[in-house]
This record gives C-alpha cells, sequence and structure tokens, in this order.
C-alpha cells in the first residue's frame, strides 16, 4: 500500500469522532458486524464494502477507496488525464461570482453530459508517489480530484480566503511528509476536498483547536465545483471555464 495509512485505523478514528460502533455502522452499509470487524483489526477491504461505506458514512465513495489505498474503479475516477487540465481559473471566478450565480454554474457543470472517456483518470505523475502517512493521504484525496500540487495550493489560498498560501513544492512536501500537516492546514484541506474538518481530522489523530479561524463562506461551493468538474472532459471544461468567467462578470 503506497501513500496511505491502514484503513482500518483510518476508520477506527472516524468511527471514535463519530461516536458510533460497528453494529451502528454495519446496519448503516448494509453489511455484517463480522466483516466491518476483520476490516478494523487489519483485514483488507473489499470493494463491495468500501461501495456500501461510502454512502452510510456521507462521504464519496471514491475517497473511501483512496483512504484505503486501492485503486479507485473506473466508474469512480475523474475522466479525463491531461496534464494541462487544471480547474483553477473556474475555482477563482467561483469564488468572486455573485452567490446565485454558483448555483448556476454548479447546475450547468452536473448538466454536462457522460462522455466516453479520454483515458484512465486523475493526476498520475511520477512526483506524486508518497510514503505512507497522513500528508500523503491528503494529497491523494486532492490528486483523485484532479488537483496537482499547484492547483491544490491556490485552492488552499481560496477556501481560507489568503490565510494559507504556499508554494507548490511545499504541498508536495505535505505529502511527502517533510512539511507538518498542521490543524489549520488540515481544516484548509477540509475546505477543498468537501470533507468535513472534524472528520478529516479525526482521519489523522488530530485535534481542531477551538479558536481555529472558519473557512470562507463560499469552501462548500468551491468543493462542489471542483469534485463536479472532475468528470468533465478537457473540452467540457474548457466550456466551463468560459461560463464561469461570464458569471463572474469577467
Amino acid at each position: 500500500m503506497t501513500g496511505v495509512l491502514e484503513f482500518g485505523v483510518l476508520l477506527a478514528r472516524l468511527m471514535e469522532h463519530r461516536t458510533i460502533d460497528v453494529s451502528v455502522l454495519s446496519t448503516a452499509a448494509g453489511t455484517g458486524t463480522e466483516e466491518l470487524q476483520a476490516v478494523l483489526d487489519g483485514r483488507a477491504p473489499t470493494e463491495g464494502l468500501l461501495r456500501a461505506l461510502g454512502p452510510a458514512l456521507g462521504l464519496h465513495t471514491a475517497d473511501l477507496f483512496v483512504l484505503a489505498g486501492q485503486p479507485v474503479p473506473d466508474d469512480l475516477t475523474p475522466v479525463t488525464r491531461n496534464p494541462h487540465w487544471s480547474v483553477s481559473h473556474v475555482v477563482y471566478n467561483t469564488m468572486v461570482m455573485p452567490t446565485g450565480n454558483r448555483r448556476l454554474l454548479l447546475d450547468a457543470i452536473r448538466a454536462q453530459p457522460l462522455v466516453r472517456r479520454e483515458g484512465r483518470g486523475g493526476v498520475d505523475r511520477p512526483h506524486h508517489r508518497y510514503e505512507p502517512g497522513f500528508g500523503a493521504v491528503l494529497l491523494q484525496l486532492a490528486h483523485s480530484r484532479n488537483l496537482t500540487w499547484l492547483s491544490t495550493a491556490k485552492a488552499l489560498y481560496a477556501v481560507t480566503d489568503g490565510r494559507i498560501y504556499l508554494a507548490a513544492s511545499t504541498i508536495g512536501g505535505v505529502g511527502r511528509g517533510s512539511v507538518e500537516a498542521t490543524p489549520e492546514l488540515v481544516a484548509g484541506f477540509a475546505g477543498v476536498l468537501g470533507i468535513p474538518p472534524g472528520d478529516l481530522a479525526a482521519l489523522g489523530g488530530i485535534r481542531l483547536p477551538d479558536d481555529l479561524p472558519p473557512l470562507h463562506s463560499r469552501a462548500a461551493d468551491v468543493a462542489a465545483v471542483i469534485w463536479e468538474t472532475r468528470r468533465l472532459t478537457t473540452a467540457q471544461l474548457d466550456a466551463v471555464e468560459q461560463l464561469s468567467r461570464h458569471l463572474a462578470g469577467r
């Protein structure tokens, strides 16, 4: 397993944070308590269990595969692997457009038809390989959204209202474990990924202080845009970028 922690450990931390036990989660997921307990004890989860746990936990199913260190199934991956694919301009436009227009943008993105794949999706570059650690978990979750180091840095800047301003190389350091995943940084990643900050911090065994500055009020919309655009082709993304520019009045 490369770049992630043992899934049973991560799941146990999340369950403890949410104060749910094996019987409650197994019932919600429609699976047996024995299977779930075996995973908590260290057995690798099956694809079927991961697909069941996503809705039961209220998390993106693809994220469960990332957390488990398993290849994300084709039907759950981003569509394109174009190395020049970037959502950064759409993120910026989302931040500056009026509130009502953000809903129009999301509706337009979701209305884009699913078309033939351009190749197995996701950011796939040699330097995006990490040794197991929580920083690697954060970066793998970002990469599953087609975010590179640079676009992750720009998204963090947006959702934290400029409080987190990092170089792309520093983002890479987070994944490699040479840069600490501080509580503020984890909360910023939560904003980018659309995962509740408490949940994401719990996965890393990190306590968020009560006085942590809030995310930007538009963070949830930015996370939704990042998630929804991951399935677009390059041509569709170009069209969405133009629409976002128009809705932002630029």
